[in-house]
């Protein structure tokens, strides 16, 4: 970082030499990060981010730690939540060191092109990519559990759920390679202040991640766009389904007399179904209602890029909406406790050393309890 002292040649800027000696203050705010950038980069994310990564890091440790958790959903969950660990601590740790080495907006010259550009940003698609098709991938999962149990049963597998999962990591990072020449090179630009005090240590020379070539840019708005639509769609056809299953289930639940050996049994599976379909419809629906608003910025600044006519300045905007996939991504954990007591008792039982027992467990000891009891009385 160099303050205006500097002598810049067009040489060193690739011919990107700016004059603002005499730029308006409304000119101003097109280079420098608004207030809402520098409240949100230095207070907000940070502290979303310790609130997120440990909720994370709980849930993680508990499915390694519990073995009645490693269940195929949870081992969905465990890669979501991996994923949006990473997503907040390379998100967060990003934006503040940009904002503390440099007052320019999007500057990440301190960083470097390996660093800022092709690290980054790349492993930050990754993550965003595979939090969304591990989102799609449970709406199914749930699909098939609550609308198709029997053949739920009969193909979800750990190892089957281990082959979705990884092909969900091969295909977030075949996204995020995709998208690389969108920002892969760090184009340098040259800044000339006005002599007073307030800018004596601004810097002279900028860096940002640009496009090897313009076109990659809207290839990039597109990628981003298309898949979340896509998975959208999808969630709502899914919980749509589900939920007028469980409907009639319940319905037929209520009206029917139960065999009283087995009332407990069915209960107990229904109780725990219904709660982890819920969590998860829940969860979903937090997840595109946070990730929403940057996809709506994102459309917005297509439709500015293929513009002659129009355009938007949605900083502020595209700022608050990361700072939300940020929220997302640490309400997780909170959202499985606060929904479902299994979790709840296993985040307790876990911390205090007392024996978690899930639904489960309890399932079976009541089956073999009257299996027992029906071997008894035919003696």
């Amino acid at each position: 970082m160099g303050s205006y002292h500097e002598n810049v040649t067009d040489e060193e800027c690739g011919g990107f030499v700016y004059d603002l000696t005499n730029a308006t203050d409304e000119h101003m705010q097109y280079w420098l990060n608004p207030l809402v950038m520098r409240i949100s980069a230095l207070f907000l994310h940070p502290l979303i981010a310790v609130i997120g990564i440990l909720g994370n890091l709980a849930f993680i440790f508990i499915v390694w730690k519990v073995p009645s958790m490693r269940n195929s959903m949870n081992i969905i969950l465990l890669n979501l939540s991996v994923a949006d660990f990473v997503f907040l601590l390379v998100g967060a740790v990003g934006r503040f060191v940009n904002v503390i080495m440099s007052p320019v907006l999007f500057d990440v010259r301190s960083m470097g092109r390996v660093l800022g550009c092709l690290i980054v940003i790349p492993l930050t698609n990754v993550v965003s990519f595979a939090s969304l098709l591990l989102i799609s991938l449970i709406s199914c999962e749930r699909y098939l559990a609550v609308c198709r149990p029997l053949q739920h049963l009969r193909i979800t597998t750990r190892r089957r759920t281990l082959v979705c999962v990884s092909v969900v990591w091969v295909l977030s990072l075949a996204l995020a390679v995709f998208l690389v020449p969108s920002q892969m090179d760090l184009e340098t630009q040259c800044l000339k202040w006005a002599k007073t005090e307030h800018y004596n240590k601004f810097p002279t020379k900028v860096g940002f991640c640009v496009a090897r070539h313009y076109y990659w840019g809207t290839i990039s708005e597109c990628l981003q766009i298309f898949p979340f639509l896509i998975s959208l769609i999808l969630n709502v056809v899914c919980f749509t389904k589900i939920i007028l299953v469980l409907g009639r289930r319940m319905t037929s639940f209520s009206t029917t007399v139960p065999i009283r050996e087995n009332y407990e049994l069915t209960k107990q599976h229904k109780d725990s179904a219904n709660a982890a379909t819920r969590m998860l419809f829940l969860n979903g629906i937090a997840f595109f209602v946070l990730a929403t608003p940057f996809h709506v910025t994102n459309v917005i600044q297509f439709i500015d890029s293929i513009s002659w006519t129009w355009s938007c300045d949605c900083t502020e905007y595209k700022v608050i909406s990361v700072l939300l996939l940020h929220l997302n991504s640490a309400v997780n954990p909170f959202i499985y406790g606060m929904t479902n007591r299994t979790y709840r008792q296993a985040y307790y039982s876990l911390f205090s050393h007392s024996r978690f027992e899930s639904p489960t467990s309890r399932v079976i000891e009541i089956s073999a309890l009257q299996k027992r009891s029906k071997e008894d009385l035919m003696q």
